[in-house]
């Protein structure tokens, strides 16, 4: 499962941005800024904070938990970078 709870929520609030984006046409030309926030929150926020709630998460009643029950978690930043990378071409298209 490439995704959980947090991060359907987010994705969910991405979207709704994304709307929010292109019917007010909030972005009126590029930036560096907005592609360096994107950089970060896509490549190490959000995803940092998806392993921290899918660890507490998969933790919170078992008593012994071994590292490979966990490994899924490492999949996580490239399915947001992969995210960030279609999230960043849509903003470019609204341009």
């Amino acid at each position: 499962m490439f995704f959980g709870t947090f991060d359907y929520i987010i994705l969910v609030l991405i979207f709704l941005v994304n709307i929010v984006v292109w019917k007010f046409k909030i972005i009126r030309k590029r930036n560096w800024i907005l592609y360096l926030v994107a950089f970060l929150f896509f490549g190490f926020v959000i995803p940092l904070l998806s392993v921290d709630f899918e660890i507490e998460k998969a933790t919170k009643d078992q008593p012994i938990v071994d590292n490979f029950t966990l490994l899924y978690n490492y999949f996580r930043f490239p399915v947001w970078w992969f995210v960030g990378i279609l999230q960043l071409l849509i903003l470019r298209k609204r341009d």
